[in-house]
């Protein structure tokens, strides 16, 4: 669904460890029901849409997600959007782990809009509402008026993920990354052990890569900046290593929709800054 201006309704889907689904077009078809995944290099696409477009793979390359390397298939489209949004000749990863993610969820998973189409946009998510708002114009909608967590972040040397400084139950920082396909937060072991977090349930995960075994626990604060949430549940992921090493960059841990659910969130990739401003604060 598309609303005036360059907003856009999504869809939260999967409880409380949700995903963003947007409606998005692709050379001019659609829409189709794709994840806001800002934790992937470039966009994403199931093997059949790709062949009821006519995209095909021109190489194969390895990479890595949460359930370790896979193979995929780079390919390109003419065009992709989002809304009123749009980017042309952007490239694809074509990659049979949609079908996986959306078995698990239940629902149909045609791709993803990754950080190729991202680049060049200032990103804001009103959770409340459902909507994404993609701009270019120098400012984001933020009432000025209303507190504001504004925070410097980077992107990995290797890979464009999102770096930030955040603080577990009051200690830090850590080097945490925002990825908005992460249901859950997450923490390495290593920072569950320096913070003596048990975990508290064996789970089973679905991502880029296969199945993911982790557990499930909880911190007493997940903090970024002056955004803080208490009794925040997080996963225990090994699989960190992993995404460290393909990134070049050491990651404590993974800001999720859980967290970022409960804030106004922009990431302005024009200017390195996350903005989170409290939902229930008023406008």
């Amino acid at each position: 669904m598309r609303m005036s201006g360059e907003e856009t309704v999504f869809q939260l889907i999967g409880g409380t460890a949700p995903l963003i689904f947007l409606p998005s077009q692709v050379n001019g078809m659609g829409p189709y029901s794709f994840i806001l995944d800002s934790g992937a290099t470039h966009c994403l696409i199931s093997p059949g849409l790709a062949a009821n477009l006519g995209i095909h793979s021109e190489s194969e390359e390895q990479a890595f997600g949460g359930g370790g390397a896979v193979r995929l298939g780079r390919a390109r489209a003419d065009s992709v959007a989002v809304g009123l949004a749009q980017q042309e000749q952007t490239e694809f990863i074509i990659t049979q782990d949609l079908e996986r993610i959306g078995a698990a969820l239940k629902v149909t998973v045609e791709g993803a809009i990754g950080f190729s189409f991202l680049k060049d946009f200032r990103v804001t998510l009103d959770y409340q509402r459902k909507v994404l708002r993609l701009a270019k114009s120098p400012t984001d909608g933020t009432n000025s008026g209303t507190p504001v967590s504004s925070n410097p972040f980077t992107l990995a040397p290797s890979e464009p993920l999102i770096l930030v400084q955040a603080f577990a139950n009051g200690q830090g920082p850590f080097q945490f990354t925002v990825d908005t396909a992460a249901g859950r937060s997450v923490i390495s072991p290593k920072l569950a052990a320096r913070l003596d977090v048990q975990s508290e349930k064996a789970i089973t995960g679905t991502g880029i890569g296969g199945h993911i075994p982790m557990g499930r626990a909880k911190l007493d604060s997940l903090a970024v900046g002056d955004a803080v949430v208490p009794d925040h549940t997080v996963v225990i992921g090994e699989f960190l290593d992993a995404i460290s090493a393909a990134a070049g960059a050491a990651l404590d841990g993974i800001v999720g929709n859980n967290f970022l659910s409960q804030f106004h969130v922009t990431l302005d990739y024009l200017h390195g800054r996350l903005s989170l401003r409290s939902n229930y604060l008023p406008d």
